[in-house]
């Protein structure tokens, strides 16, 4: 084969190698330095989307146990204030004595009264000679005007003398009449007294415990009751005690009569006295919003003193289903509550709730959010509305 042959070749060959370092440089080099640029430039986007944690919204369980505070009342309790003006005798009691209904406790010395009652005996004594004088007198009326109506002669009788009989007659049949209606006015005056002095002796209403007495033997007491005047005694029946507990507004519906109630006192560790709920207010309080409840406690035993504190363990069944999210779920926008969900499409929308019961960690929402829905929590800061994140659900503690 002759040099130039095989010149050809060589030429042909170093003109592709040259093609395809031409090729490298000039189009794959460009290629994968744009396809690292756009990656590069896609990392950097997706680093520039927020990352947001979110939780999935969950349901409240049925039946909602709630802690509230309550106050112990005794079964029965009542001041006994005095009701006639007067000096107090001696008492027959003190404080912490036990009294049966009916018991006398004390006194009051009324002599302004008793001279009252005197008078009144002496009055009713008057009138009732006074009805006696009467009846005498419509008795003769009565007799002359019968003997003068028996004379057949009426030359003998006039009828001027029959006329005069007749109206002294009526005339003392009315006297008759006065008398005994200035009787009965004096014998109402004196069951009136009667029962003045019955109220000066001051009685125990009910069995029970004396548990204030405010004044000793010698001291006035009036009737007028003030806003500051004390009782004489107060009187309480303990053997049951009144539990009463105030119910918020949002669990007011929930309450009724029968459901239990657990009681624990500070003063008596490690005891739990459970009682049913007896009554329930038909209204709501005015000012705290709030329904009272009354449960009955049994005391047979006087563990339990009126004035105590404890605290009522309910558990109440839910009257609707609510959703139940963290509190730090809550987002405050404009001065109203909202929560940030995450749609679908990974974006974030406010979305303005209505808070109901706050369990210190969790809050129950009655309203405006779906079960399952994906909220945000601990935003670190406010994310415009449809703002793109990215979501990352918070680990389970």
């Amino acid at each position: 084969m002759s040099s130039r042959s095989r010149a050809v070749p060589l030429a042909l060959g170093a003109m592709l190698i040259l093609i395809g370092v031409v090729v490298v440089v000039f189009g794959v080099i460009p290629a994968l330095s744009r396809r690292e640029g756009l990656a590069q430039s896609t990392a950097r986007r997706v680093a520039e989307i927020p990352r947001v944690v979110f939780v999935l919204a969950g349901s409240a369980p049925e039946v909602q146990r709630i802690s509230l505070p309550a106050r112990m009342q005794a079964g029965l309790e009542t001041a006994l204030y005095p009701q006639v003006g007067g000096y107090l005798i001696p008492t027959k009691v003190e404080m912490g004595d036990r009294v049966k209904a009916g018991q006398l406790l004390a006194e009051i010395e009324v002599p302004i009264l008793d001279r009252m009652i005197e008078q009144n005996e002496s009055s009713r004594s008057l009138e009732q000679a006074k009805i006696d004088l009467a009846q005498s007198r419509l008795d003769l009326a009565k007799a002359t005007l019968a003997r003068l109506r028996s004379v057949g002669d009426a030359r003998a009788i006039s009828q001027q003398a029959i006329d005069e009989a007749s109206a002294n007659e009526k005339a003392d049949v009315a006297g008759l009449s006065a008398a005994r209606a200035a009787l009965a006015a004096a014998e109402a005056e004196g069951r009136k007294f009667a029962a003045q002095k019955k109220l000066a002796h001051i009685v125990a209403p009910f069995d029970g415990e004396v548990t204030e007495r405010n004044f000793d033997a010698g001291a006035l007491v009036v009737a007028d009751r003030t806003e500051g005047s004390k009782p004489i005694f107060r009187v309480t029946w303990r053997d049951e005690i009144r539990g009463f507990v105030d119910v918020p507004e949002a669990l007011a519906a929930s309450v009724q009569v029968g459901v239990l109630v657990q009681f624990k006192l500070k003063e008596l560790p490690g005891r739990i006295i459970t009682a049913p709920i007896t009554r329930v207010s038909p209204v709501l309080e005015g000012t705290s919003r709030t329904r009272l409840v009354e449960a009955r406690i049994q005391n047979n035993d006087g563990t339990l003193l009126p004035g105590m504190f404890a605290e009522a363990v309910l558990e109440l069944p839910r009257v609707k289903p609510m959703v139940m999210i963290p509190g730090e779920a809550i987002v405050i926008r404009d001065g109203k509550t909202h929560v940030a969900l995450i749609d679908e499409q990974d974006t974030l929308h406010y979305v303005q709730v209505q808070v109901g019961r706050d369990t210190g960690t969790m809050v129950e929402l009655p309203d405006g959010l779906a079960l399952g829905a994906r909220v945000a929590v601990n935003l670190s800061r406010q994310l415009p509305e449809g703002s793109k994140v990215q979501p990352t659900a918070r680990a389970e503690k």
